[in-house]
């Protein structure tokens, strides 16, 4: 017990430490995980009966709970009585509350079980706080505490009146809350009724009814509004006075923003009903508010980029490709002959023509005319079409930049990359190719700043609450431990007292004792009676020994093993179904699936047998076990038709697989753990889709033909709850963009953009605090408990192959699971790469005796050998004597060569060769044969680099040797790129490019670029350490793949064979459901006309690669939803699909994008940060110390204060710098700017001329004042004015902008608009925003993570870089379909790269993949390709499935990469300031004021006035004697401090500088230190000071007292 005891005070001392403000993120979280996982404990009735004795008592003095107890003797639990209430009249008043008694808790572990008779009875008040308050407490079931104010209720009703005690006994009963909870749940039941029935508003009625029912019960327990703890005091008491009042409205007044908000509150009231919803909803709102800073610099942040857009492209998408017309070559004409008299009017309507629809342009299948633009990079117009410019934007108008917020709309949709493939589409064909600068260098990364710091903050959030938890949890272990001392002590007491106690009650005690604290479970003695009889089997001895044999079996690794490889089976007999099958095949399907029920339903038999029933349901596995046997059971007997029930199965590899367990469990804390926060999303979810039904449900029917062509509802609307909840749904997965249009276009748009925006923000953020509450949440048995029996079982196969074959089958018979582990890891470290300096060498064996050295360390060595020892025990011909003739020689040329390699020169060639390499690559485009005189040069280039790179090979061979050279990772992949061009050279020069093979292995060349990754120190580390983490993200992938399978095998158990319809061919149109109805009839259609046919969905579920190729369309966030459509609008095998036919299988997609998006990136992230904790310890990930020290350099001088410039005798000058040195001069500039900026949001397309010339005054005043504001900065600061960068930024600004104002029209025809570098002085802006600490300390931390963030950058640059040459050597000739057209393809490097920026953000992929997997007969193979020796236009179905599968998972885990760089390089640990030498410099100024003579010490009372005349940050403004006190500064002789000790103890305080460091930098500014010792310090003088006060304090009082 005492080595328990100390055991406790250990762990809680280590977790104390662990808990400081230090530690790193990943050290938080694991610990987090560590403390929760402990079980809750509590006393029994026994020990709370010992608490009660004044001995325990006695020895919980000083505790927290000491003041809470009541008084020996006394009860715990006191009713209310009115003379109790006059004797706490008399009682002193304690000042803090006690958060253990908070109302709405539950008591306490030490305050026990209450009697049954004073539940729901007024008691006295148990906490001290609140007894001069005038309160008592009920305790309801559950010892929930509930406070109210004992004043007269309504000055009416007393505490002891009978009236109201019925009315606190019914607010307290858990009856009442249940009923009221039923009757939200039954009024949210009517809420979901579209077309609710005559009598619902009866029922209404009702509603209202109880809804008053409860608030006049409230009211009468507790009061109106006198007193604390009354009705009106509690903020959620006036959902209730909503509830009413909006209800009795819409009694009277049919308005609907009085029924919108009925629904909404009474849907709320949930919130207060159900226990733990109101401290889940007051984190959040703690969240919200860290979240300021952040959506101040987003709002400024998108506010910025929507200026840039509105400049850049307003009114350009207005252009689209029209009819070239003789009337319109008339017009044109006419435009220019000034003589002519052609009435425009009367005879020909320009306007009229050009926004004639008919006149347009329009791609197939497309509702959109098509854009143009009229630059040379911009999208042309087919022949005999004009690009002009109309006066309607595309999506019903809504997508433009012509306002600021339209333009603000658009950027939100980028940032949220809501469709916004399709918008940069629509704005590169109209601006040209060039504008791709905009997405890259403005929009992205902007909306990553806001969306990185975002989730970092909530992300602080999140685990400041669960260390407040794990703070709590602590705490209460903290108490159970000293009460369980205490008792122990006391029980001790009486034991001595009484003397030594028998046997057999030491015995009893002992097993009190280790027994205390854990939770009893037990049952009636009826139900252990029955138990024992029927579910425990012990009939005779030999069913005993029979149950031994089977438990022996059925434990046994092997017998586990041999159901793992059933279960495999079973799920692989699953994945044959398809469609169509022969009868055969399904037979023996389903003869497969009756022997795989007979086995498992033997192996539940089995167990049961052996482990009886009662043992048997102990384990949950079982149990599921169980089901699953008798779901297959009904299955057979054909009770239920729902073979897709079988999939359970597949559940149970979770048993032995960890990280399918993993996944499991992170659902089940979803719904168990933070079942608050996910039943909070769904009351979220369920209130936005009953106000959207309520609100723009009528206006869907009404204004249908807006948004449809035949005035039929869309897939998408608001007309009914479902397809409200849809749409909501739709709306949290990201896709709301084009629901917002049709919302926008039926309804209000002002309120259709309010209603989307706040269901975006409150939705995304509870999704947000959900997902990363999942990933701090502890789970409770990670992997699986016990060994693993597979291991176990495989070494013991491989043991007893080995003893029957021995040698022969090369088989280790002695080799135990264990050997095998040291064998892996040997060959894992083997394949490790150790860094050094700018070069790698590979890691060495643990027992190996000489150490790899750097190749800076051979510079005056000697190489080392070439080959192993191996090669020279083989082969001795190889040793060669270096110390003669041409060994002599030999050695001596390979030191040269040795030099050439480590040169620095050498570095620098050969980086400046593979980029000239890369660079050729990007020219081998379609395009090529036109340029021969190119042509020639890149294929010289080519021959010439890789001689250069076979160069290099030598050179190093001769330097390294060759066992160095092949033992090193890098070395080998530069070997087989060279290899990679060697063969393509050779296959050139022979003829031999045509051949497939070589065309593939010529492609590879595309792989060259990655060679700058071996000579960049910054890209090495984020690739070591992304394949660090490749083994433990390998099982998260089995574990994706897995489940994508499970959902494949239940797709093509529902949708196999049901995606077939009858098409027209010829003109693209799908019959009508009532015109065909199955195949059949579709096949006599085909007889009449020949252009109709019977065709099958290109992405199905016919068979399980099929359902696999659609689920990842989905699950990929593809944004090509017509696999689900198709899924949604199917009826049955080979009939004609319905539209909306089955709506249900939206929950099938909805489930699996939960699952397989949502959970399995959970598990993703939650398994890499476990990597990087065990091996990173969340420092120094993504950079190098040499980037650390950079950018902490460059904070430092971020943070420096500029320095003050020299004041100028002249007075006018002097004055002029006092004025423009002041703050409110940089407020006045800033409003400055802000006025302009306004003006630019003010511009629109198409103005009034009123208000462009109001906005062109606005614009010469602005001008006007920059320009007073250079002439006065100028004037005061003299040349100093142009030391800082902001001033030369703001004279270029101005230079530029009154170049605008006088050439507006020529610099904007041939350059940009001038009122984009006004968007630059935004900056000024942004700089009084860091005034905020808030915003400041965010901008820090996002600039410290910068250095990750351009390591990962850079390296995803090159991975987008070498995965477009990669797309253009080998799809450049595919047919042009779907996305692939003449702007966006593969042909051109540009091109490509474009694409690949559009996989890389998993956008419409689908559409780019779907042309690259053509074969014949959609395809030509034999057409000839001019210049190219590829034949053909069809692409390579496997290929483009690796290529898009290896670049989609590459760019994600680099996305990835960098929001971990964000959240735990920045906000893991506390942001740590370093004093620059700026302050210490300043230090050191404000003590030679204090002392002139330099002797390195002050007197102690001058100490105060020191810290006083401090600069910030070690500035400590009076008063400060007691935080100076607290500081504990060492006093020297003579009450004289070291300046030393002060600067340690003052940075201490603020940064994260240690004391060496201090003194070391301190001793530049006084060299020679004084040293002598202290003799005190201030805590000691002041603890002397008031010790003495007391002692003279009695001394007179004893001397005042003596007579």
């Amino acid at each position: 017990m005492f080595k328990l005891q100390r055991r406790d005070k250990r762990d809680r001392h280590t977790d104390r430490q662990t808990m400081s403000s230090g530690q790193s993120f990943f050290k938080m979280w694991i610990l987090k995980q560590d403390v929760l996982q402990r079980d809750e404990r509590r006393l029994f009735p026994p020990q709370l009966k010992q608490l009660m004795v004044g001995g325990v008592r006695a020895a919980l003095q000083g505790t927290r709970m000491a003041s809470l107890l009541p008084p020996v003797g006394t009860e715990t639990f006191r009713r209310l009585k009115l003379a109790s209430r006059e004797q706490v009249q008399h009682q002193d008043r304690q000042t803090t509350e006690v958060t253990k008694l908070e109302a709405g808790k539950p008591l306490p572990f030490y305050f026990g079980d209450p009697p049954p008779e004073f539940l729901n009875v007024p008691l006295e008040e148990l906490d001290p706080f609140y007894q001069l308050q005038k309160t008592f407490v009920v305790l309801s079931r559950g010892n929930v505490l509930h406070r109210f104010h004992s004043g007269p209720a309504l000055y009416l009703l007393s505490a002891f009146n009978p009236l109201r005690r019925v009315a606190i006994r019914t607010l307290t009963h858990s009856l009442f809350s249940l009923f009221i909870l039923l009757t939200i749940l039954s009024s949210c039941v009517f809420m979901t009724l579209s077309h609710p029935p005559e009598w619902s508003r009866t029922v209404e009625r009702v509603f209202i009814a109880i809804f008053t029912f409860e608030a006049v019960v409230k009211v009468m327990s507790r009061g109106l509004c006198a007193g604390h703890f009354t009705f009106l005091r509690d903020g959620w008491n006036w959902l209730d006075v909503l509830v009413i009042c909006t209800g009795y409205l819409t009694q009277f007044v049919d308005v609907r923003m009085f029924t919108v908000l009925s629904s909404v509150t009474r849907v709320l009231k949930i919130i207060p009903v159900l226990p733990g919803l109101k401290t889940t909803v007051g984190d959040l709102v703690q969240s919200v508010k860290r979240l300021t800073g952040v959506i101040i610099l987003a709002l400024f942040l998108l506010g910025l980029c929507a200026l840039v857009g509105q400049q850049l492209f307003m009114g350009d998408l207005k252009h689209k490709c029209v009819v070239w017309s003789a009337e319109l070559i008339e017009h044109h004409s006419s435009l220019y002959n000034h003589s002519s008299q052609y009435n425009y009017s009367s005879q020909y309507n320009y306007s009229q023509y050009i926004n004639n629809r008919a006149n347009m342009y329009f791609l197939p299948g497309h509702s959109e005319p098509l854009l143009c633009g009229n630059r040379s990079s911009a999208g042309a117009c087919p022949l005999g079409y004009n690009c002009l410019r109309t006066n309607g934007n595309p999506d019903y108008g809504y997508t433009s930049f012509d306002s600021f917020g339209w333009s603000l709309l658009s950027v939100v949709r980028l940032v949220s990359k809501d469709f916004w493939e399709n918008l940069m589409l629509q704005v590169l064909r109209v601006a040209g190719k060039t504008f791709l600068c905009f997405f890259l260098l403005v929009v992205f990364p902007a909306g990553f700043c806001v969306l990185g710091l975002m989730v970092a903050v909530v992300a602080m959030a999140a685990s400041e609450q669960q260390e407040a938890a794990v703070s709590e949890f602590k705490k209460r272990e903290e108490e159970f431990s000293q009460i369980v001392e205490a008792i122990k002590r006391n029980e001790e007491k009486e034991a001595a007292c009484r003397g030594t106690l028998p046997p057999g009650q030491e015995g009893g005690a002992k097993e009190s004792m280790e027994g205390l604290g854990k939770v009893q479970h037990s049952c009636p003695a009826c139900c252990a009676v029955c138990a024992d009889v029927l579910l425990k089997w012990n009939c005779c001895d030999c069913w005993r020994g029979l149950k031994q044999h089977l438990h022996a079996l059925v434990t046994h690794p092997l017998f586990d093993l041999g159901i793992i490889l059933c279960l495999v089976l079973n799920t692989i007999f699953m994945s044959l179904e398809h469609f169509p099958m022969t009868v055969e095949f399904e037979s023996m399907l389903n003869d497969a699936q009756l022997v795989f029920t007979g086995i498992f339903a033997v192996e539940m038999l089995l167990k049961l047998v052996a482990m009886d029933p009662y043992g048997y349901f102990q384990v949950s596995w079982n149990i599921y076990d169980s089901i699953i046997v008798f779901v297959s059971l009904l299955l057979l007997s054909d009770i239920i038709n729902l073979r897709f029930l079988l999939l359970m199965r597949v559940l149970r590899l979770a048993r032995w697989w960890p990280t399918l367990h993993m996944m499991m469990k992170i659902i089940w804390t979803a719904v168990s753990l933070l079942k608050n926060l996910t039943v909070l999303l769904f009351i979220v979810v369920f209130i936005f889709s009953v106000a959207g039904m309520q609100l723009f449900g009528e206006n869907y029917k009404d204004q249908v033909c807006r948004i449809s062509a035949d005035c039929k509802l869309p897939r998408w609307h608001m007309t009914d709850f479902f397809h409200a909840f849809l749409v909501i749904i739709r709306v949290l997965f990201g896709d709301w963009i084009q629901a917002l249009w049709d919302c926008m276009e039926v309804s209000s748009q002002p309120l259709c953009l309010m209603f989307f925006m706040m269901v975006i923000v409150i939705g995304n953020l509870l999704v947000l605090n959900l997902f990363l509450a999942l990933l701090l949440s502890p789970l409770s048995g990670d992997s699986p408990s016990g060994p693993d029996v597979n291991q176990i079982a495989l070494s013991r196969i491989y043991r007893a192959v080995g003893n029957l074959l021995g040698k022969k089958a090369g088989v280790n018979p002695e080799l135990t699971e264990r050997d095998t582990q040291e064998v892996n890891r040997k060959e894992l470290l083997a394949l490790d790469i150790m860094i050094s300096g700018d070069h790698q060498v590979p890691a060495e064996a643990p027992g190996q005796k000489e150490e790899s050295k750097s190749p800076e360390g051979h510079q005056h060595e000697d190489p080392e050998d070439c080959c192993s020892h191996k090669c020279y025990g083989c082969c001795p011909f190889l040793v060669v004597d270096t110390s003669r003739g041409a060994g002599r020689f030999w050695s001596s040329f390979r030191r040269v060569c040795l030099c050439i390699v480590l040169h620095q020169f050498f570095e620098l060639f050969i980086i400046l060769i593979i980029v000239l390499s890369s660079l050729a690559l990007a020219f081998e485009d379609i395009h090529l044969h036109q340029w021969p005189l190119l042509q020639t040069v890149l294929r010289r280039a080519d021959q010439l680099l890789t001689l250069f790179f076979f160069c290099e090979m030598l050179l190093k061979w001769s330097a390294l040797g060759l066992r160095k050279y092949f033992s090193d990772g890098w070395c080998c992949f530069d070997f087989l790129v060279l290899h990679v061009f060697l063969v393509s050279l050779g296959a050139e020069a022979f003829g031999f490019v045509s051949i497939g093979f070589l065309l593939i292995l010529r492609s590879l060349r595309a792989l060259g670029p990655l060679r700058l990754l071996s000579h960049f120190q910054g890209l090495r580390v984020v690739v070591c350490s992304l394949l660090g983490g490749a083994p433990a993200l390998l099982p998260v992938l089995l574990v994706v793949l897995h489940m994508l399978h499970v959902f494949s095998v239940f797709g093509v158990n529902l949708f196999a064979g049901k995606f077939s319809h009858c098409v027209n061919e010829t003109s693209g149109q799908v019959f009508a459901a009532g015109q065909v109805d199955n195949k059949t009839q579709c096949m006599e259609l085909m007889y009449e006309n020949h252009s109709v046919q019977w065709r099958n969905r290109e992405l199905n579920y016919d068979d399980v690669l099929r359902a696999h190729l659609s689920l990842l369309h989905l699950g990929a966030a593809a944004d090509n939803m017509d696999v689900m459509f198709s899924a949604v609008d199917a009826t049955w095998i080979e009939s004609q699909p319905i539209l909306g036919a089955q709506p249900v299988a939206y929950l099938y997609y909805i489930f699996f994008v939960l699952i397989s998006s949502f959970f399995t990136y959970n598990l993703f992230i939650r398994v890499f940060i476990n990597h990087l904790q065990r091996h990173k310890s969340g420092k120094q990930m993504f950079y190098t110390k040499q980037q650390q020290r950079c950018f902490e350099s460059l904070k430092n001088r971020v943070l420096r204060p500029t320095k003050t410039v020299p004041r100028p005798q002249n007075c006018l000058q002097a004055r002029l710098l006092d004025l423009v040195s002041s703050v409110w001069f940089e407020v006045l500039v800033v409003l400055v700017i802000g006025l302009r900026l306004v003006g630019l949001m003010l511009e629109q397309d198409e103005m009034s001329n009123e208000m462009e010339v109001f906005l062109s005054y606005i614009h010469l005043l602005v001008l006007v004042l920059f320009l007073l504001e250079f002439m006065l900065k100028v004037t005061a600061l003299r040349k100093h004015f142009f030391t800082d960068a902001l001033n030369i930024m703001d004279i270029l600004v101005l230079l530029v902008c009154i170049t605008g104002f006088l050439m507006e029209d020529y610099v904007i025809f041939y350059f940009f608009p001038p009122n984009i570098f006004l968007i630059l002085r935004a900056i000024h802006v942004l700089r009084v925003l860091c005034w905020a600490p808030s915003i400041r300390k965010l901008l820090l931390a996002f600039m410290m993570s910068i250095p990750a963030l351009l390591n990962i950058g850079v390296l995803l640059l090159l991975l987008m870089f070498t995965s477009s040459i990669f797309g253009m050597l080998n799809f450049a000739f595919v047919r042009k379909q779907g996305m692939i057209d003449d702007m966006f393809n593969f042909e051109t490097f540009g091109s490509s790269l474009f694409c690949v920026f559009m996989i890389s953000s998993s956008a419409s992929w689908g559409d780019l993949l779907s042309p690259l997997m053509r074969t014949p007969p959609d395809c030509d193979p034999d057409i000839l390709n001019p210049g190219s020796a590829i034949r053909g236009d069809c692409g390579s179905p496997a290929l483009a499935i690796v290529f898009f599968s290896a670049h989609i998972y590459l760019s994600f885990l680099l996305v990835v990469n960098m929001y971990i760089a964000v959240m735990l390089e920045v906000f893991g640990p506390e942001v740590a300031q370093r004093l620059s030498d700026h302050h210490l410099e300043n230090f050191c100024k404000t003590w030679r004021k204090f002392d002139p003579e330099s002797s390195q010490f002050i007197e102690y009372n001058e100490l105060s006035d020191f810290c006083d005349a401090l600069q910030d940050p070690l500035r400590i403004p009076k008063p400060n004697s007691i935080r100076l006190i607290n500081m504990d500064l060492p006093l020297q002789p003579g009450d004289q401090i070291h300046c030393e000790d002060i600067l340690v103890a003052l940075a201490a305080q603020v940064c994260a500088d240690s004391g060496n460091s201090l003194r070391l930098r301190l001793q530049e500014s006084f060299p020679s230190k004084v040293s002598c010792g202290p003799i005190s310090s201030t805590l000691q003088r002041k603890q002397e000071e008031v010790a003495a006060a007391v002692i003279q304090r009695a001394f007179r009082k004893h001397t005042a007292m003596r007579p």
